[in-house]
């Protein structure tokens, strides 16, 4: 039997509330050559029970006898992938059916393998799955060399890349880098993105190939707070290690841009997401 090509990765603990519908959202990809691994972090809730109730042959479930932690959970469920292309999908997000089957296709046909990082546009969405905005780095194509992405990004403000579910990238690129190890919580996606940019291109499609989700689980001022801080510990960091080529002018630009959307966020998640 032949190695799949895509494997989308669901690392979740305690994930009940929206896990089927983040299973059954990559189910539905209208590309079919991938494997859905579910690695569970010793959750306490019906999440075993919610992924055996899949009986889908593609659907991989690693039940880890603790709980290790957020990112060595993340790195363990890269560990079990077969694929040569990844997609990390966090267990309240979703997929829409086209995601898997357009970016595979920019990778495949991407031969000497310039490109690190395919992204697209996100809506971010309520507990009810209704669409709060759409969020995205650039209303056109972009296929922009990896310092130059990195700079984009850092003046937006924010992460314009985006969250797993929006991003797919070669299983190899990840061998040369490492694993996901930032001591920055808020930033864990956004810190090997770039790690993984310092190596190649970023194409971005201003096509919306996912969704994450706020919930009033876990939007609130205080976790507003924690992003912004973390955000700018991470702007600092990247800012001085020259590797990554940020501008000055940029550093200024997305800090004072991170301050600015926090006091935005807040008012999000006091007064629409609920």
């Amino acid at each position: 039997m032949s190695l799949p090509v895509v494997s989308v990765l669901i690392p979740v603990y305690n994930g009940a509330r929206f896990l089927n519908t983040a299973i059954q959202s990559v189910l539905n990809q209208t590309y079919q050559n991938f494997e859905l691994i579910l690695c569970d972090n010793a959750s306490t809730d019906t999440t075993p029970e919610i992924i055996k109730s899949f009986k889908d042959i593609r659907i991989r479930y690693h039940r880890n006898a603790r709980n290790l932690g957020l990112i060595p959970n993340w790195n363990r469920a890269f560990s079990l992938a077969q694929g040569k292309y990844i997609k990390i999908l966090p267990a309240d997000d979703v997929l829409y059916p086209e995601a898997l089957n357009t970016q595979v296709k920019i990778l495949e046909n991407d031969l000497t393998e310039q490109i690190a990082l395919v992204a697209s546009g996100r809506h971010i969405i309520n507990e009810s799955g209704k669409v709060l905005m759409t969020r995205r780095l650039s209303r056109r194509h972009l296929n922009i060399d990896g310092t130059n992405a990195i700079n984009r990004v850092i003046r937006s403000g924010g992460n314009g890349i985006g969250e797993g579910g929006s991003v797919l990238f070669r299983k190899s690129l990840m061998e040369q880098t490492g694993p996901f190890n930032s001591n920055i919580f808020y930033v864990l996606d956004l810190d090997q993105w770039f790690k993984f940019l310092t190596r190649g291109r970023l194409v971005y499609l201003p096509e919306v190939c996912a969704a994450f989700r706020v919930s009033s689980d876990s939007a609130s001022v205080q976790m507003a707070e924690q992003q912004r801080r973390d955000y700018l510990q991470f702007i600092r960091l990247v800012y001085r290690e020259k590797s990554f080529g940020l501008r000055t002018s940029n550093y200024y630009i997305g800090t004072i841009k991170t301050i600015l959307f926090t006091q935005l966020k807040k008012l999000l998640y006091r007064f629409v997401i609920r």
